[in-house]
């Protein structure tokens, strides 16, 4: 994918906030029941709560930390993509560890 614009972490907040239809993409659906996806906590993240962490990965690509709902000692993970239009996409989402994070903000 060519892409026009390179957003950063600013940007990306700001059109996360501003975008009325995030899409979820084919993978996030396909295993949603088995990594115990609650799209409703998701929405909730991206239009409510400020991300423990916001870090570029990719050309447009974001990994957002958000602590995990129901399980103290994770965090939950949400790598979106943004196009061009400023439109949006769930890539993947995931948990893991927060003892990840915590030990990234130590060095």
């Amino acid at each position: 994918m060519i892409t026009i614009f390179d957003y950063d972490t600013d940007q990306a907040r700001e059109i996360i906030k501003t975008c009325e239809n995030i899409r979820i993409s084919p993978h996030v659906l396909e295993n949603w029941l088995n990594r115990g996806i609650d799209f409703n906590y998701i929405e909730d993240c991206l239009n409510n709560k400020v991300p423990l962490g916001n870090n570029k990965t990719w050309e447009n690509r974001f990994k957002l930390i958000y602590p995990h709902k129901t399980k103290p000692n994770e965090d939950l993970y949400i790598i979106i993509a943004i196009n061009d239009y400023k439109e949006v996409e769930v890539v993947t989402i995931y948990s893991f560890g927060k003892h990840r994070r915590e030990k990234e903000h130590e060095i």
